[in-house]
């Protein structure tokens, strides 16, 4: 089989000479030299450069395409690999709609002023995987599988803040909020295992929202909630379980003030 020189096998497969150096440390090309040294390639490695573009057409990653070409899959085999890549780009593209949503609410919420939004209204329940109790972070070690689990599928996911109930209750002039991940009960079958003894419910309902600016400092004083407690007595409700924050922006306005919506379980 006739060899091409870099240069030449450069001009035939369309690709700067840096680019077939780089993928050839990936492996697609096993150097073969001649006996003065130079590398030299021939139409076997051109054959495989267009299965491996078709390949990086359906979207698998450099890696993935050079383990299905080393693999030399049956028909049949690669047929079960398009469909599973075709799992997953269905996936991202759910991603990239949960992303414009999210990025669609941002927009809107600029337009509104925080804590002059008061809302009662019928929320889904959530699940959570807990990253910490209060200011304690160990338990994330021991859930570090889970927290990677619905951190894969963020957008999907939330960070948030957990606040115990009794926290509000007590006497005391501030809340000490747990850090969770958390996912829609109705996206929860996205995770290999929803039934995991570690992932925690959040029973929602009936629940006043409204959005809040705050100094991490300030998050956590009750006194930054004076306004929702207000809204609460004046409309007869009570706080039925533990409020959850779902952070909008971090230190949006420039003084450290993050943006939140706040979401009060209520009866």
């Amino acid at each position: 089989m006739k060899p091409y020189k870099i240069s030449e096998f450069a001009a035939m497969v369309g690709l700067p000479q840096s680019k077939i150096r780089f993928y050839e440390k990936y492996g697609l090309f096993h150097v073969k030299r001649s006996e003065n040294g130079y590398r030299y390639y021939t139409a076997e490695d051109a054959f495989r450069v267009n299965a491996f573009r078709m390949l990086l057409l359906y979207g698998f990653t450099v890696e993935q395409a050079i383990e299905i070409l080393d693999e030399r899959q049956s028909n049949e085999e690669v047929l079960c690999s398009l469909k599973a890549q075709r799992r997953c780009l269905n996936l991202e593209i759910q991603l990239l709609e949960y992303r414009l949503k999210r990025l669609d609410g941002a927009l809107e919420l600029l337009k509104s002023e925080p804590g002059s939004d008061f809302k009662v209204v019928d929320m889904e329940d959530y699940l959570y995987i807990a990253a910490s109790h209060g200011r304690d972070f160990s338990i994330s070690v021991e859930n570090a599988d889970l927290i990677a689990q619905f951190v894969e599928l963020l957008s999907i996911t939330s960070y948030t803040r957990l606040i115990p109930r009794a926290d509000f209750l007590d006497e005391r002039d501030r809340v000490n909020p747990s850090y969770v991940t958390a996912i829609p009960v109705s996206e929860a079958y996205r995770l290999p295992d929803s039934r995991d003894r570690r992932i925690g419910h959040m029973k929602l309902g009936k629940c006043l929202r409204y959005r809040r600016r705050a100094t991490r400092e300030e998050s956590v004083k009750k006194e930054t909630f004076r306004t929702a407690f207000a809204y609460l007595d004046e409309h007869g409700y009570k706080i039925r379980d533990d409020v959850v924050i779902f952070p909008s922006f971090l230190n949006l306005d420039g003084k450290g003030k993050d943006v939140e919506t706040v979401v009060i379980p209520v009866v």
